[in-house]
């Protein structure tokens, strides 16, 4: 296939999609759905194993790969929900004041209740009933283009939400014109709650990779690249808890080896975060592999998310961007028999600490800037009848990661909340700048919500994934997650099945 070709295709593509990727489609969060997007070792691993397959040589430097998926997810969640009490008899509960209609003043009691966050009568943080059923389609489009010491790979991702197309408004406004019909004269509202709904989408694009890279020296020993460009984050650095967003950045990557000791690398660049505010974050890892032939490997990453100065609204020093980040990872590999064939076996783990972090009135004056994990992950897929099994361990404490950083199970989320938002004007203010006060918001309501987000959790995952064919997959994952720290946000319970099919080229 011809290069010419290849970018056609990206043009087909891209004409379909006529709006951008949406923040939240169908029932996910867009941290939800970009967990749903991140991919473990095992099926990353069978996904990768199709790439690079030539066509007709693909011209010499030409690679195309893909995959389409077919998923169904059942998540169960729950926690606190606040509702207004006012009208019960239990006098129990808080009691605030906010500013009702006019200049009248009125005292709702707000009340916490622990009960499920999705399915029955329950809606999400726009109102919208949300299930326990999660359908989606998805299609991955990845080409890379390689001459001499330059390489270009970019990856297009069309992840939609199921469902038929259809007028999704309960309600629309409709035009009243005069009798000439040359000129309007109101508006009516009409009711569309009767209409055949649907839930499917054709719209989710993501540009998820767009990068280029050259080699700035090699001697056969020695390698030193530079690649710019979009890629993910833990494409480039090893993490089961934290990498879980994009790099758009410059990258260093040094790859040497001490013979009969060991491989070793150095990664590094800087990446923005947030060009309105000239916030730039950075990020190093080094790993020695494979120590004296022993299966060991050791790595150890650092990345600096701190914001010093005003964020684009006008916090200075925010805390949500209080995070220097050490991570140190132990990987074991090995072989084991079993079912009459050997098959590899890896055990891993890592602990990751925040340096940054401070003691808050959210976290009752602690610091809680831990994660961890453990895991074990055993066979490999590559082919029809191959298998793999995946079981890992999480904890990561409310103040370890930032929130659109989180990997692995995280807490479900549906009302998509951020732990560092407030919502009582007693708090104190988080920022290191005294002039930096918490406010209500502009709807004069004054209230505790719980805090909770993305982080606070303990929890367990296990994945099985089986090759039907070469190409054709079977991907099995159950995942739950309990708050780490009860005091902080309340309870909370997440729940997640997903049997997901994978047909990789």
């Amino acid at each position: 296939m011809k290069f010419s070709k290849c970018l056609a295709i990206f043009f087909m593509f891209g004409c379909m999609a006529n709006k951008l990727y949406a923040q939240s489609i169908g029932q996910e969060t867009a941290f939800d759905r970009q967990l749903s997007t991140r991919d473990d070792q095992p099926l990353r691993e069978f996904v990768e194993s199709k790439e690079n397959i030539d066509i007709h040589e693909k011209s010499k430097n030409l690679e195309i790969s893909g995959d389409v998926r077919f998923e169904w997810r059942h998540i169960q969640e729950k926690g606190i929900a606040l509702y207004d009490g006012s009208d019960d008899d239990d006098e129990s509960g808080y009691d605030y004041e906010y500013e009702g209609k006019g200049s009248k003043k009125e005292k709702p009691k707000f009340k916490e209740v622990y009960r499920n966050l999705r399915g029955g009568s329950h809606v999400d943080a726009k109102g919208i009933p949300i299930s326990v059923n999660d359908f989606d389609v998805e299609f991955n489009l990845k080409v890379k283009y390689t001459y001499k010491d330059a390489w270009a790979k970019a990856h297009l991702q069309f992840d939609n939400p199921c469902g038929i197309r259809g007028r999704n408004d309960c309600y629309r406004d409709g035009t009243i014109f005069n009798h000439e019909g040359s000129a309007v004269n109101g508006k009516v509202k009409g009711d569309q709650r009767f209409a055949l709904k649907g839930s499917g989408e054709v719209f989710a694009i993501s540009l998820k990779r767009a990068y280029i890279g050259y080699n700035m020296y090699a001697d056969g020993k020695n390698r030193l690249d530079i690649e710019v460009g979009r890629q993910k984050l833990d494409d480039i650095f090893d993490s089961e808890v934290e990498f879980s967003n994009r790099f758009d950045g410059i990258l260093l990557r040094f790859a040497s080896s001490t013979p009969a000791a060991f491989d070793w690398y150095l990664t590094g660049g800087g990446f923005v975060v947030d060009e309105r505010a000239n916030h730039f974050a950075y990020a190093t890892e080094i790993g020695f592999l494979d120590i004296y032939d022993s299966g060991l490997d050791v790595k150890y990453s650092f990345i600096d998310w701190v914001k010093k100065g005003w964020n684009r609204c006008f916090i200075h020093d925010p805390v949500g961007t209080k995070f220097q980040n050490s991570q140190l990872s132990l990987t074991y590999t090995y072989a084991q028999k079993l079912f009459g064939k050997e098959v590899p076996v890896e055990l891993y783990s890592g602990f990751l600490v925040n340096h940054a972090a401070k003691k808050l009135v959210f976290t009752h004056r602690k610091k809680k800037n831990l994660a961890w994990y453990a895991g074990a992950y055993v066979g490999n897929v590559d082919k029809k009848g191959d298998w793999s099994f995946d079981i890992e361990y999480v904890g990561v404490q409310a103040q370890a990661i930032p929130e659109p950083d989180v990997g692995s199970i995280g807490r479900g989320n549906i009302y998509d909340e951020d732990i560092n938002d407030i919502w009582d004007e007693r708090v104190e203010s988080h920022s290191s700048s005294s002039s930096s006060a918490s406010h209500p918001p502009s709807s004069g309501l004054v209230g505790y919500f719980p805090r909770r987000g993305n982080t606070n959790f303990t929890g367990w995952r296990f994945e099985f994934l089986y090759a039907i064919t070469d190409n054709l997959s079977l991907d099995f994952i159950y995942e739950f997650s309990n708050a780490e720290d009860k005091s902080i946000g309340g309870p909370h319970h997440y729940e997640d099945f997903e049997i997901e099919a994978i047909f990789a080229f």
